[in-house]
């Protein structure tokens, strides 16, 4: 896909550019919110979930099916409360298998999703409605209430969707008897008994798409367009193919912030490394003896819902310039890390001195600050980032959703994702 293609796309999806002395700032009123135009536009899509949904799969479907145009709101089945896997907090609501809260979602509240609890939420009011993987799955086919509003949107013809093993609540009201349809090694098995597996990523049949897993999210999302726009064509599949990007891991990043772009980039064809290094805190140390970098709300480094063999996990001082066509960093108080670890800067010195393309968003401004490299450039993130890169002699723009600013690509907050993951591809195109 050329510069200009992708221009173009970001454009007709409401977000305003300006490309002016080197520079391309993405901004305006629709940048980190649900779009006015796309595939999905008037389209209101239900998460149906029970107490341990998968956090992957709700971080990634929140960004996209709303950067897309839909109107996505969690439907929550807040009474199921026979089976927790581990201590809940009752003043979180319902929690994903690894810590995502849904009432509101950290650091993205309702500005790309809304919630409603199941017994206020009508099957009629949804175009779709999808059930989540996780243990989640597993409760909500002993939860009456959610089996009968999946009867009811059915009957209904609302579409189903289901990602792996989403697909037992509909397995259990026989709602995919005799369909094609997909999933993972927890259902394929009664899949294959009760209608026609098919071993693909994603398969759709009349009004149900399945998933098979997390890993291909990217695709579920696009089969959910192509079925309310039948003209839709994904450009993003496979555009970064041959690129290879770093991502730095470090102790306590945000959690959306490393699974949303892991997600969409491997829908996008890159070739990933999670980088990791030796941090001097761990404020939320694993299990004794778990050799494994841990996020702000509980996501891990290796990742739980991703397969091991779709990426790979390095140190970071390992990895040269030749390596590599981008470095990411993600926010929350990895950058912090990264900083009071010294290292990590003087790699990003480094790297930038080679010419390598580095991306960093909300807090991800802080070590390239510190790495002496915003001087002179625009530079997009969290607020509290406002005085280490204007001290550092950049211009810090609190109203741009991401930035591209030479070698240097910055996004701003967790809700400007999809825009920051744009930035990254116009910087590699």
């Amino acid at each position: 896909m050329t510069e200009k293609a992708l221009l173009k796309l970001i454009e007709e999806r409401g977000i305003s550019v300006d490309t002016t002395d080197g520079r391309t700032v993405l901004h305006g009123e629709n940048t980190g919110t649900t779009k006015p135009n796309g595939p999905l536009t008037g389209k209101k899509i239900g998460l149906l979930v029970a107490p341990e949904f998968s956090d992957f799969q709700a971080y990634y479907l929140v960004e996209y099916l709303s950067e897309f145009g839909a109107s996505v709101q969690f439907i929550g089945a807040e009474g199921a409360h026979w089976k927790y896997t581990r201590p809940t907090d009752p003043n979180k609501g319902l929690q994903g298998m690894w810590g995502m809260s849904l009432t509101p979602i950290p650091v993205l509240g309702e500005s790309r999703c809304t919630y409603i609890k199941l017994e206020e939420a009508k099957p009629a009011d949804y175009d779709a409605i999808v059930t989540l993987g996780g243990h989640s799955a597993d409760i909500l086919t002993t939860t009456e209430p959610a089996l009968a509003f999946l009867s009811e949107a059915a009957g209904a013809n609302v579409v189903l969707g289901a990602i792996g093993e989403g697909t037992l609540p509909l397995i259990w009201q026989r709602l995919v008897e005799g369909r094609k349809c997909t999933g993972n090694n927890i259902v394929s098995y009664m899949l294959r008994r009760l209608g026609e597996f098919v071993d693909e990523p994603v398969v759709r049949d009349g009004s149900l798409i399945t998933c098979r897993d997390t890993e291909h999210c990217g695709e579920f999302v696009r089969e959910i367009a192509r079925h309310f726009s039948p003209d839709f064509e994904d450009p993003y599949a496979g555009c970064l193919s041959g690129k290879r990007v770093v991502v730095i891991a470090g102790e306590d990043f945000e959690d959306i912030e490393l699974v949303v772009p892991v997600l969409e980039l491997l829908h996008r064809g890159a070739e990933l490394t999670l980088a990791t290094f030796p941090a001097p805190m761990r404020a939320r140390p694993p299990l004794l003896g778990l050799d494994v970098v841990m996020g702000n709300f509980g996501v891990s480094v290796p990742l739980q819902d991703i397969p091991g063999d779709r990426y790979r996990i390095a140190e970071l001082a390992s990895i040269d310039s030749g390596d590599f066509d981008l470095v990411m960093i993600p926010g929350a108080f990895c950058p912090w890390n990264m900083v009071a670890a010294g290292s990590p800067i003087q790699w990003l010195r480094k790297v930038h001195g080679d010419g390598k393309l580095i991306a960093a968003i909300c807090h991800g401004a802080i070590p390239l600050s510190a790495a002496e490299i915003v001087e002179g450039r625009t530079i997009a993130g969290v607020g509290a980032c406002r005085d280490h890169v204007s001290i550092m002699g950049g211009d810090f723009r609190a109203d741009a959703s991401a930035v591209v600013d030479g070698t240097v690509i910055t996004g701003r907050v967790p809700p400007d994702v999809p825009e920051f993951l744009d930035a990254i591809t116009l910087a590699l195109s």
